[in-house]
């Protein structure tokens, strides 16, 4: 039985819907209502959560799509390109928030 494909298919739903907060951020500007305190620029916070969301797709595609047949040419490159989609996202969404202050 092949259940990491069902983990692998789980995975990517989630990643797709982490893709579909971010398109509602940038269209509307609404985020994720626990994140409505700290998020200052919401349409920032949208194209870091659909960059993030694109880096993971990317990276489980691939993985299912090639199988067990690895293309040695493709695997360094698929890995990098996901790994700077996640690193954007991540950095998008760091600059959205506004600050911790301590009080």
């Amino acid at each position: 039985m092949h259940w990491h494909r069902y983990l692998s298919g789980a995975f990517m739903l989630m990643a797709g819907a982490l893709v579909v907060c971010g398109a509602v951020g940038v269209r509307t500007g609404r985020v994720l209502p626990w994140q409505r305190r700290r998020v200052l620029r919401p349409v920032l916070w949208g194209y870091g959560a659909m960059l993030l969301g694109a880096g993971l797709l990317v990276q489980t595609g691939y993985e299912e799509w090639t199988g067990t047949v690895h293309l040695r040419h493709l695997d360094g490159a698929v890995t990098v390109t996901g790994l700077l989609l996640m690193v954007a996202g991540f950095w998008f969404q760091l600059l959205s928030e506004r600050e911790q202050v301590d009080a």
